[in-house]
C-alpha cells in the first residue's frame, strides 16, 4: 500500500482554482480507483478544514491529519509543518505531493520517503504580476536551490516542460508531462441560468481578474469596436475578482451598461455546460498558461473558442474548426478574432471529445499516469 500524503488546503474550499481542480481531481482518482493500492491521507491546517472535508463525500474517504497548532500567524503554516515533522518521528509517509512550486525551505524534513511537486508551468516566475509580493520572490528562489531534493516534477503540457526548463533551469530529463482533464463534465447535464437571455448573441470572457488573465484586453476591445456585429451581443464575464487586479478590470467593466454586460463569479459544473454551449463564442484569453482548463473544457463541449496564440490552447486546439487564436493583447487584432468568431457555429462534441481523450487529456488519465509515477519512483 502506497501512503500519499496532500495538504487539504491547496484545494478544500477552492473550487474556482485551475491547480486546486487539478489537484482535487488527482486525490478524486486515487480514492476512487486506486483504493487498493493506495492510502490518501490529507494533511489539515485547522478544525475548519477539516469540517469542509468531512462534509465532502469523496474526501472524507480519506485519511486525516490535523497540523500541530503554533502561536501566531508569522509563517503559521511553515511552522505548523516543521513542527509536526519534529514530533513525527515514527510517521512515515510515502509520498508527499505538493499541488504547486510553493516550498518550504528544507522542505525534506518531512517524514516522506519521497516528493513529488506539480509545476504546471513556470508562471510563478514568467507570468507577468500585479504587484511586487515577497512571499513569490521567496518561493522562486527557493525552488530554484532545492528541485534536486524533489523526486519527480510534473508538468500539464509541452509548453509547461519548456517554460519549467527556462524559468527554473531544470533540465528537461528531470520533468514528467501529464496532461490535464478536460472531460469533467462530458455526462453531466446542464443548469439553465435564471436570467439568461437568448434573445442577442451572447460572448463568455473567462478568467479571474489578474493582469496576466488579461480580461480587461478583451473588454476594451469590445467597448470601443463600431462593428454591429460586435455592438448587438452581451456580454457575460466569469471569473473570480482578486484584489491584485480589481482595480484594472474593473475600470473596463464600468464602461459597460449593466443590461448588456454581466459578471459572474462563480458557475457550478452544470452551468459552465450550459454556457459553453449556449454563447455564441468563448473566450479564454490569458496570455501564460501551463494549459488552461476552460479552454479545454469549452472545446470538448463544442463552442466556438478565441485563445491567445502561444499557449497549450492555441498549440493542441487552433488546428480544428471553430478553434482561433491571435495576439490577445492588440485591441484591433481582439476585434477581428471576435468578429470570425461570431460568424462560426457550433462544432461537433464528439470528434472534438475523442481527440482530447487520444491525447490523455482526461482527469482519468491524469490520475492514472500519477500512480505510475508514484510507483516507479518508489520502485
Amino acid at each position: 500500500m502506497i501512503k500519499v500524503v496532500w495538504f487539504a488546503s491547496s484545494f478544500v474550499g477552492r473550487s474556482a482554482s485551475g491547480t486546486a481542480q487539478a489537484a482535487r481531481k488527482i486525490v478524486e482518482y486515487l480514492v476512487s480507483n486506486a483504493s487498493d493500492e493506495v492510502e490518501v491521507t490529507l494533511l489539515l491546517k485547522n478544525l475548519d478544514e477539516l469540517d469542509l472535508v468531512q462534509k465532502d463525500k469523496t474526501l472524507a474517504a480519506c485519511k486525516r491529519t490535523i497540523l500541530p497548532t503554533v502561536k501566531g500567524k508569522f509563517l503559521k503554516s511553515s511552522r505548523q509543518y516543521y513542527k509536526y515533522a519534529f514530533q513525527s518521528k515514527n510517521v512515515k509517509f510515502d509520498i508527499l505531493h505538493f499541488s504547486v512550486p510553493r516550498l518550504y525551505p528544507f522542505f525534506w524534513k518531512f517524514p516522506a520517503k519521497r516528493f513529488v511537486c506539480t509545476f504546471h508551468a513556470g508562471g510563478e516566475i514568467t507570468v507577468p504580476i500585479d504587484a511586487f509580493v515577497l512571499s513569490r520572490v521567496i518561493y522562486n528562489f527557493l525552488m530554484k536551490w532545492q528541485w534536486r531534493k524533489l523526486d519527480a516534477i510534473y508538468a500539464d503540457s509541452d509548453f509547461g516542460v519548456t517554460e519549467i526548463t527556462k524559468a527554473y533551469n531544470i533540465p528537461n530529463k528531470y520533468i514528467t508531462k501529464i496532461y490535464s482533464g478536460a472531460d469533467n463534465m462530458w455526462n453531466t447535464l446542464p443548469t439553465e441560468l435564471n436570467d439568461f437571455d437568448r434573445s442577442k448573441p451572447t460572448i463568455l470572457i473567462i478568467g479571474r481578474w489578474q493582469k496576466y488573465k488579461n480580461i480587461h484586453s478583451v473588454l476594451y476591445a469590445i467597448h470601443e469596436s463600431n462593428n454591429e456585429l460586435i455592438r448587438s451581443c452581451k456580454i457575460i464575464v466569469l471569473g473570480k475578482s482578486e484584489q491584485l487586479g480589481y482595480s484594472l478590470v474593473n475600470a473596463a467593466v464600468q464602461l459597460f451598461n449593466k443590461d448588456r454586460l454581466k459578471l459572474i463569479n462563480y458557475a457550478t459544473e452544470p452551468e459552465l455546460k450550459f454556457l459553453y454551449n449556449n454563447v455564441q463564442l468563448v473566450i479564454h484569453p490569458s496570455i501564460n498558461e501551463g494549459f488552461g482548463i476552460p479552454a479545454f473544457e469549452a472545446f470538448a463541449e463544442g463552442a466556438v473558442l478565441i485563445v491567445h496564440e502561444g499557449t497549450p490552447a492555441d498549440e493542441y486546439l487552433s488546428k480544428f474548426d471553430g478553434v482561433l487564436s491571435g495576439d490577445m493583447k492588440d485591441k484591433e487584432k481582439i476585434q477581428n478574432l471576435i468578429i470570425n468568431g461570431l460568424k462560426l457555429t457550433k462544432q461537433k462534441q464528439s470528434m472534438r471529445q475523442k481527440y482530447l481523450t487520444d491525447m490523455g487529456m482526461t482527469w482519468d488519465f491524469n490520475g492514472l499516469s500519477t500512480l505510475q509515477s508514484y510507483k516507479y519512483i518508489l520502485d
